[in-house]
């Protein structure tokens, strides 16, 4: 029932050694190496200017930016400033009608000059903890 017939399976030629393209090999067009390179160079010239360009625009948008802040940032503080000015004179005016003008104007400088040595010795502690180089940790 079964026959005993062998199946031959014959591979197919090598190509010769002249015949073979390596895999790896770039598509010739007909470009001469320094042509290719002097396109390479171009490009990356025109990429170095478009980045240029680039970080150009992104420098001065970021600069209007912060022009911007910084101005809100200073119109913020001369309003602060001026509202503590005005607290301090208001509250002035409240201890000098109790306490009299110079025991009041005493009092508030001293609390004012407490308040500053409180705030500036936290700033130098914390300024103290903070590293001054990444390899100091």
């Amino acid at each position: 029932m079964l026959d005993n017939k062998t199946v031959v399976i014959e591979d197919q030629p090598s190509p010769d050694d002249s015949d073979a393209v390596p895999t790896d090999a770039p598509a010739s067009d007909g470009k001469a190496i320094k042509l290719q390179i002097s396109d390479l160079i171009d490009d990356v010239r025109t990429l170095a200017e478009a980045e240029i360009e680039y970080y150009r625009v992104k420098l001065s948008v970021n600069m209007a930016a912060t022009k911007t802040v910084l101005l809100l940032f200073s119109v913020a503080i001369i309003v602060g400033i001026t509202a503590a000015v005005a607290l301090i004179l208001g509250i002035l005016l409240i201890l000098s009608h109790y306490w009299g003008p110079v025991a009041a104007t005493g009092l508030l400088t001293g609390s004012a000059l407490l308040v500053t040595t409180v705030l500036l010795n936290m700033a130098i502690k914390r300024a103290r903890k903070l590293p001054l180089d990444e390899n100091d940790q």
